[in-house]
Parts: structure tokens; C-alpha cells; sequence
């Protein structure tokens, strides 16, 4: 008899010991794969950019006799150069950052102006570059974006005044500023790698320029062919290319908090002991009309 209520103990407290086992493995139910990580858009970046543009060239002169001539022309080419910046991602699909840009090109055009024919004018941009902001809305590696800011450009103009040999010309090689504004798509497709395409319009406003007394006896003649004040305005569209390098925060920290969801391992974190001690468990078998209950074990 004591040796089977013995017997019938032990079962007892292995039946207890495999059910509390079996609590608590339901609880935790299967074991959590590790969180993938996040792309975000946070980090430095330095890039090249590849395009063309199209300029816009008007010029106003005060011709001989005082009469206005007024003549505008296109340029068009080529550009390359690179930009570094530097983009934070809110909690949230909105992106902010900030960008500097440089870029030589060979953008030229010429026109001649047929109400003064003795004018023949030029143009090229050599140089252009721009301090721009960045505000866009990211749709996971995808980001949609405005930019625009301060913009400079190597700007040089000619006027030449045919008249009799030899010829008389004219050189205006400033630099000109202004602003830019556009816009672009920027894909994430590879590790920290990202390709961009955009768009941008750059207005370097109106300048004046004194060249009273230039010109002189150019023929047998003596016939003067003078051209003082005039002012030229500058514009520009550009289409580009880009492939950037983003450095650091490739991705944001696992747990994907930002986007509301909870990890089966937080989960578990987050139940109180109380909750844990509170799980039912099976009550202990009787064993010849004896309970086997354990000492201390609660009722």
C-alpha cells in the first residue's frame, strides 16, 4: 500500500512538472524570429550627376542713336559633376535634408540680331553649382522630392560689332547668381546605393553692364559703332542622372517601432509576473482516494 501511494506521488508531481512545462511553452508559443531591418532614408550621401540643359539668353541694348534693341536665344549641352548632402527621416514617411552641388558644363548658344546687324552675340556656361533644401515623402525606398535654393553660375557673353575689318568684340565673363527650384524621384535598389532623376530651373535674374566708349574708328570711314549700357538676363532648364552613396544608418534600429508593430518577443517582455503565475494549470491527480498534492503547493 505505502509503496504504491509512493509511486502514484511520483507520477503525480511528474504530471505537474510536464504541465507547468507546457504552460509556459504555450505562452511563449514559438520562438521569435530575428526583426528585419528598416530602410531609412537618415545619413550622409555623396554622389555624381549627369545631364543637359537648355539656356535662356535676352539681351537689351541701348544701340547708337539711342534707339532699344532687344534679341533673344537659346544655348543647349552637356554637364557632370558631384553633390554631398545629408537627409534625416522623421517618424514617418516625411524626409528633410540639405544639399551642395557642382557641375562644369559646355552650354553655349550665338545669335545674331537682325534689327542691328552689325550685333552678333554669345553665349556659354561654363560652370554652375547651387546650396539647395531637399523635402520629400518616402514610400519605403522610394522618395519623391522637391529641391531649391541658392544657385550660382560661370556665365560669359560676347557682343561683336562686325562692322568693317577688323571687327570689334566685346567680352562679359561674370559670375551670376540666382536661385534654383525642381524636383526628382531617388530609388534605393541596392544596399546604400540609390539612383535619382530630376529636374531643375535655374534663374540667374537681370544684370546691367556699362560698356559706353566701346567701339571706335573701325573703318576708312571713321564711322563709330558704339555700344554702351545693355543688360542680359539668364535661364536655364536641366534634365539629370544621379547614383549616390549613402553612408552610415543604412537601416533604422530592428523592432520596427515606428510602424506600430509589436515583435512576438515584446510581447512576451511585456507580460506581468502576476499574469504569468495567473496561466491555469491542471489540477493534481488523487491517488487512492488521496490527493497528491505537493508541499507548498497552492490550492
Amino acid at each position: 500500500m505505502k509503496r504504491d501511494f509512493l509511486r502514484c506521488l511520483a507520477g503525480a508531481a511528474a504530471g505537474v512538472l510536464l504541465t507547468g512545462t507546457s504552460t509556459y511553452a504555450a505562452d511563449l508559443g514559438v520562438a521569435p524570429l530575428a526583426p528585419l531591418p528598416v530602410f531609412t532614408w537618415t545619413g550622409f550621401e555623396l554622389g555624381a550627376q549627369v545631364g543637359g540643359g537648355v539656356g535662356r539668353t535676352t539681351v537689351n541694348q541701348t544701340a547708337f542713336g539711342g534707339f532699344q534693341v532687344s534679341k533673344g536665344y537659346d544655348s543647349s549641352g552637356v554637364f557632370g559633376g558631384i553633390h554631398v548632402g545629408f537627409n534625416y527621416q522623421f517618424a514617418g514617411p516625411i524626409v528633410a535634408g540639405v544639399q551642395l552641388e557642382y557641375n562644369f558644363a559646355g552650354i553655349t548658344g550665338n545669335a545674331s540680331a537682325p534689327s542691328f546687324s552689325f550685333n552678333y552675340l554669345n553665349t556659354a556656361i561654363r560652370q554652375f553649382g547651387s546650396a539647395d533644401a531637399r523635402l520629400g515623402v518616402a514610400f519605403d525606398r522610394l522618395l519623391i522630392y522637391a529641391i531649391g535654393g541658392f544657385a550660382y553660375g560661370d556665365i560669359r557673353s560676347q557682343i561683336q560689332l562686325v562692322g568693317a575689318a577688323p571687327g570689334v568684340t566685346n567680352f562679359f565673363a561674370v559670375n551670376r547668381y540666382g536661385f534654383d527650384v525642381g524636383g526628382g524621384l531617388e530609388y534605393n535598389f541596392y544596399g546604400n546605393w540609390t539612383a535619382r532623376a530630376e529636374y531643375r530651373y535655374y534663374d540667374w535674374g537681370t544684370r546691367g553692364f556699362n560698356s559706353a566708349g566701346f567701339g571706335s574708328f573701325v573703318n576708312t570711314n571713321a564711322i563709330a559703332f558704339a555700344n554702351p549700357n545693355h543688360r542680359s538676363k539668364e535661364t536655364m532648364q536641366t534634365g539629370r542622372i544621379g547614383l549616390t552613396y549613402k553612408f552610415a544608418w543604412p537601416y533604422a534600429t530592428p523592432g520596427v517601432a515606428r510602424y506600430g508593430v509589436t515583435l512576438p518577443a515584446e510581447r512576451w517582455a511585456r507580460k506581468s509576473p502576476a499574469k504569468i503565475a495567473s496561466q491555469p494549470r491542471a489540477p493534481p491527480p488523487v491517488c487512492g482516494g488521496v490527493s497528491a498534492r505537493l508541499p507548498g503547493m497552492a490550492n
